[in-house]
């Protein structure tokens, strides 16, 4: 094919998203003008496409790194001696905190013949992706009534096996802030590793809470809290494919590097588990800080809080619909005891807009991001409309299959 053709047909399929609501789970970084036209978008872009071309180890990608973390570390009230680094996801991220957290217990506690780790039920199920690789069991305990993790019987799981805890910073499925505080005491107490999964929130809730709402203490403030992931790529509003893990001192880390110098092309160090990464999404990332600053995030934020509260205020005053879990920052589970909740989410597919759904309980997922005020109103408008024609017309769908992830297998 020639370079025309190529870019007509790429532009024919771009143009199947034409509708800016076909955009919506993209809620991060579009460009279709559904969100908040403040030049993001451009400036990702730029960045990616001046690095696309270079890897990890390129030395003004280098440099973008060192930034990212300790900009997160800033925002994540680290101290002197904090490190992290940067990754491919939150996936990798929550990888190498475990990693680092397996290796720590097995030099202060080498008589555990297999580690347990401790998963709230709502926790990534990225857990058991990687117990397969590492050896160890996963206990994942009951939640609340509120889908948050149950303090009491997290307390009761902990054995003498137990090296790891997992705190979420929202919970992907519920939209709820486990207790950090009060994990990180029954960590402190039998000296067990807690990480806090903050890979949705970790860049959102400082600024929810720098604009006044009530947020739950969750970074390294909370003595005991031993390592975080947050993703770049998700309220950072960079190009996809950048996270960080981050560790309150360099002795927590000091496991993740690996060094091997017996090799005849020479030395070879990695900080991270993958090998090259992609430096246009690290300097989009890197570009996209410096471009937002402060006051951007903070104006993203309020956008967020403005969706939020009017979905809230929507369901509120129709009968029958009701919040599940806490909708406490960016996720958004909408349930009911009278109404096929799955209907609903067909119509709002039938408008234009396409949402998550949850399984347990049956519920629409709707994670936020900033939407520009006119399809705040759309939004809440079409909901309304496609609960009205679900519970007068009786519109049904069949039960669907409810997926999170549903990669192609080889």
């Amino acid at each position: 094919m020639t370079r025309d053709e190529i870019e007509q047909e790429l532009e024919q399929l771009r143009s199947q998203d034409a509708d800016p609501r076909s955009t919506f789970p993209d809620r991060w970084l579009n460009d279709r003008g559904l969100l908040l036209d403040d030049g993001t978008f451009e400036v990702a872009k730029a960045a990616h496409l001046a690095f696309f071309t270079k890897g990890n180890n390129y030395p003004t990608v280098v440099k973008f790194e060192r930034d990212l973390i300790q900009m997160a570390l800033s925002l994540f009230h680290a101290g002197k001696d904090a490190t992290g680094a940067v990754t491919s996801g939150g996936s990798e991220s929550l990888f190498l905190a475990t990693a680092a957290a397996l290796a720590n217990a097995k030099e202060r506690r080498p008589d555990i013949a297999r580690p347990e780790i401790i998963i709230p039920q709502t926790g990534y199920p990225t857990f058991e992706k990687y117990e397969r690789y590492f050896g160890y069991t996963i206990r994942r305990v009951p939640v609340d009534a509120n889908f948050r993790a149950n303090v009491s019987a997290m307390s009761e799981a902990v054995s003498e096996n137990t090296v790891m805890m997992l705190a979420s910073m929202p919970s992907w499925s519920h939209g709820v802030c486990d207790p950090v505080r009060e994990l990180a005491e029954i960590a402190s107490r039998h000296g067990i590793w807690l990480h806090v999964d903050a890979c949705v929130g970790g860049f959102l809730a400082p600024f929810v809470r720098e604009l006044g709402r009530d947020v739950p203490d969750f970074d390294f403030r909370v003595p005991g809290v031993s390592s975080i992931s947050a993703d770049f790529h998700k309220y950072g509003y960079s190009g996809k494919g950048v996270s960080g893990v981050f560790y309150r001192n360099k002795d927590l880390a000091r496991h993740q590097p690996f060094v091997f110098d017996t090799w005849a092309a020479g030395l070879y160090r990695s900080p991270v588990l993958t090998g090259t990464r992609n430096g246009g999404a690290i300097a989009s990332a890197w570009a996209v800080m410096r471009y937002l600053g402060r006051t951007g995030y903070l104006s993203r934020a309020a956008q967020i809080l403005k969706l939020r509260d009017a979905i809230l205020a929507f369901v509120e005053r129709c009968p029958g619909l009701k919040i599940v879990g806490g909708a406490e920052l960016n996720v958004v589970g909408i349930g009911s005891d009278y109404s096929d909740v799955y209907s609903i989410a067909s119509k709002l597919k039938d408008y234009g807009w396409k949402v998550n759904l949850l399984k347990e309980p049956a519920a629409i997922q709707v994670v936020l991001g900033p939407l520009r005020g006119e399809y705040i109103t759309l939004l809440v408008n079409d909901l309304d409309k496609a609960v009205e024609v679900v519970r007068r017309d009786g519109f049904r769908v069949p039960s669907p299959a409810v997926v999170y992830s549903d990669e192609f297998l080889n």
